[in-house]
């Protein structure tokens, strides 16, 4: 079975909820912030999440909402690794 460092969906949610409940500060929010702040578009070969381009500056707590929204609304995203969960989200949207 191969090795994967990365977090799941289920435990981006956990993280950016408790970021929220928390002023957003800690390590919580440090890890929220990781995956739900796109930088995709600076990247000159993308790869395999869902491409996400901000068409302007929006704030991780909106982006964070967006994400705990979506892996609520879609549970089978929470078995993903976070950073495709949030991409996937994300990219409904821009």
């Amino acid at each position: 079975m191969p090795l994967a460092a990365a977090p799941s969906g289920k435990q981006l949610l956990k993280a950016c909820e408790t970021a929220l409940a928390n002023g957003y500060r800690g390590m919580a929010a440090s890890m929220c912030e990781w995956y739900v702040t796109p930088c995709d578009c600076k990247v000159a070969k993308p790869g395999p999440s869902p491409r996400v381009c901000l068409p302007e500056k929006i704030s991780s707590t909106i982006l964070a909402r967006k994400v705990i929204d979506g892996l609520k609304a879609e549970p089978e995203l929470s078995g993903k690794n976070a950073a495709y969960a949030a991409a996937v989200i994300l990219a409904r949207s821009y």
